[in-house]
């Protein structure tokens, strides 16, 4: 296929309410811009929260494999980060939640979903496809470097602490977050408890999962808002798995796919 000379990247996938899904997820853990990066070998999503409180990092990162999409391209000419200048080229686009928000929530079920942007504007241009096209823009704004770092994950295992079917796993995380103000998430060699507690740390409600016969466990505090998020996940990977890892220090991850073309794991650690 031959693209036009002022084209800088243009994205286009089948499954465009699961794309939508995953800005539903950013909505729920309340951050407003997030960057993407479209780079040779795909297109990364990523988000970061941090909690100066309780010292309490989130990191979100969304791979979308271009192998598994109807359509990519990137003119790596034209890209913020050009191909001359480094040896990994990149278009970085920071876009604003509640532009996305309002342009990507006419999306159906039976929606694909296209981006482009071309040298003739700064605003990305969405198609929304279905028995007819809809056409929209979203204006993307300067990139500012944030805390993207998760070589702190590094020394997580290969296999998973336990494996969880997704369905079940969001249930949980929406009767979790009823009538309670934080939830411990307490990951055993191969098990995992959910404890939603109250203001003064009694445990609520509860459920476990695996083997949790062991007396040692690494635990980790998250807010309402994250399980609010976590509660979105499933529209994102029906019929699916979530695989949760956890490292000696406590740091743990948390996998699951995108459709039938992406993987979000999301990084959380205290320290």
């Amino acid at each position: 296929m031959e693209y036009p000379d002022n084209l800088i990247f243009s994205l286009e996938i089948t499954n465009g309410y699961v794309f939508r899904q995953i800005f539903e997820l950013y909505d729920k853990l309340v951050i407003n811009s997030i960057p993407i990066f479209f780079k040779e070998s795909g297109v990364t999503i990523r988000a970061c929260i941090l909690s100066t409180r309780d010292n309490r990092k989130l990191i979100s990162d969304i791979e979308i494999f271009t192998d598994d999409v109807i359509e990519y391209y990137i003119n790596t000419d034209l890209t913020t980060i050009k191909k001359e200048d480094s040896e990994t080229p990149c278009q970085i686009e920071k876009i604003s939640m509640n532009t996305v928000k309002s342009v990507l929530k006419s999306i159906s079920k039976s929606n694909s979903v296209r981006l482009y942007k071309t040298t003739d504007s700064d605003d990305i241009c969405i198609e929304i496809k279905g028995v007819t096209i809809e056409n929209s823009k979203i204006t993307s704004g300067r990139y500012q470097s944030s805390d993207y770092d998760i070589s702190e994950f590094d020394d997580l295992p290969e296999i998973p602490n336990i494996k969880i079917d997704i369905s079940q796993f969001c249930t949980t995380m929406k009767g979790i977050m009823r009538d309670t103000d934080f939830t411990i998430f307490k990951v055993h060699d191969h098990g995992l408890v959910v404890e939603g507690r109250n203001t003064i740390g009694s445990v609520v409600k509860d459920n476990k999962w695996g083997n949790i016969k062991n007396e040692n466990w690494y635990e980790c505090k998250v807010g309402t808002n994250f399980v609010k998020a976590l509660c979105k996940i499933n529209g994102m990977a029906n019929y699916s798995i979530i695989k949760i890892f956890c490292n000696k220090s406590g740091r743990f991850k948390l996998n699951h796919k995108i459709g039938d073309f992406g993987e979000h794991n999301i990084y959380i650690s205290e320290s």
